[in-house]
């Protein structure tokens, strides 16, 4: 089972770097799970559009994720968090 958010927690908000367009952009995290030893964070930016980040790295004061872009990869990952009741995703 992944571990979630809890409702009342205060949303978590991120930044991420665009390394294409340098374009900072803020993402709203809804969810979050481990699977194979790997953290993925299910975030939405403010166009409501969601999109599934990696971590890849972390240090004592930053995290840094990255896109999920194997396919195989983004749909184990998609169909984790499309278990969830509590929102809906379409891949």
């Amino acid at each position: 089972m992944p571990d979630k958010f809890e409702e009342n927690e205060k949303v978590e908000k991120i930044s991420f770097v665009d390394e294409e367009t340098n374009e900072e952009i803020l993402f709203e995290v809804v969810d979050e799970v481990i699977l194979d030893e790997t953290k993925y964070i299910l975030v939405v930016d403010e166009d409501d559009i969601s999109t599934i980040l990696k971590q890849v790295n972390e240090s004592d004061e930053n995290v840094e994720y990255m896109l999920v872009e194997e396919e195989d990869e983004f749909k184990k990952v998609a169909t984790e968090f499309m278990a969830n009741e509590a929102y809906d995703i379409e891949v």
